[in-house]
């Protein structure tokens, strides 16, 4: 089926004239850009929040671990969309408050600002995590595992 020459042209001009609009959807679902691939950090600790707002924003949790000196610290892991995470056979009861958690992750890239990606308005453990976030404590979670071993999907594919 051949297409008129008049609708190539009007297709390729709509094409071209929303590219720009999805550079915003581009960079919203592509959070690895403001992480640091070269590095890697475990955080092992008691998982005490979560937000996960609707695509195309990321899913996030709060960990409080303790530090090699003791010292409480929380942190905020960023992961795959809920619609990702169920794709990939995530329960919303996979995880649990109160449990034991250990995260791997990369974290944020310094000089980057990856709070400034997250859903509008902040609220709840969003506004947690926007804090950590704002204060350095954000990983990009790439494998979650329960106290007992069993990994659960959380982060981006590697």
């Amino acid at each position: 089926m051949n297409m008129p020459r008049h609708m190539s042209l009007l297709a390729i001009t709509v094409a071209i004239l929303t590219l720009p609009l999805s550079n915003p959807l581009v960079s919203q679902s592509a959070p690895d850009q403001g992480y640091d691939k070269t590095r890697q950090v475990t955080v092992k600790g008691m998982l005490i929040g979560s937000a996960g707002p609707k695509p195309p924003y990321s899913v996030y949790l709060l960990v409080s671990a303790q530090d090699s000196k003791g010292n409480v610290q929380q942190w905020a892991v960023e992961g795959d969309t809920i619609d990702e995470l169920h794709r990939r056979g995530h329960k919303d009861d996979s995880l649990r408050m109160g449990e034991v958690i250990t995260v791997t992750g990369h974290p944020a890239a310094r000089g980057k600002k990856p709070e400034e990606r997250m859903p509008k308005p902040i609220r709840g453990a969003l506004a947690r995590a926007f804090d950590l976030a704002k204060e350095g404590r954000l990983i990009l979670g790439t494998e979650i595992t329960r106290a007992d071993g069993t990994k659960v999907p959380f982060g981006r594919l590697q």
